[in-house]
């Protein structure tokens, strides 16, 4: 055997028993030094209900059926909404959006209910304080009151 192979022997055999000794659990010893911080995060969440447009109106007191029915309101106070939608229910139903205070549906053969709600990016409020009947008479025209 060489003179550099007996020295390596000796070596590889330390590293082999440390690895050894590292797979059956003798490996690192726990010490005395740890550390003990306490951190408390206090968190205040506030749940607020968005708020509603006033002063829902009809546009117009009558028109043609063919006619779309006019609608304005007032933006509520605070933050700013990204926009508007009328929702409508009776004969028939349905919504449509709108990016400011006014908007309009179309004249309905029958009678709705319409009403407007805020939009608040994916947040919407309860339906404004007031809601306007809109009837429609076959190849006549319309009424909101």
């Amino acid at each position: 055997m060489s003179r550099l192979a007996k020295r390596a022997v000796p070596v590889v055999l330390a590293a082999v028993a440390a690895i050894a000794a590292f797979a059956v659990g003798i490996g690192p010893q726990p010490t005395d030094a740890s550390w003990t911080t306490t951190k408390t995060l206090a968190v205040t969440a506030t749940a607020v209900l968005p708020a509603a447009p006033t002063g829902l109106t009809c546009g117009a007191g009558s028109g043609l059926l063919a006619a779309a029915v006019p609608f304005t309101w007032t933006a509520p106070p605070g933050t700013t909404p990204s926009g508007y939608t009328l929702k409508w229910t009776g004969i028939t139903s349905g919504s449509s959006t709108w990016p400011t205070t006014s908007g309009s549906i179309t004249a309905p053969i029958g009678s709705v209910t319409v009403s407007v709600y805020a939009d608040y990016g994916g947040w919407q409020s309860s339906a404004g304080t007031q809601t306007r009947s809109v009837t429609g008479v076959t190849f006549v025209g319309w009424t909101c009151t």
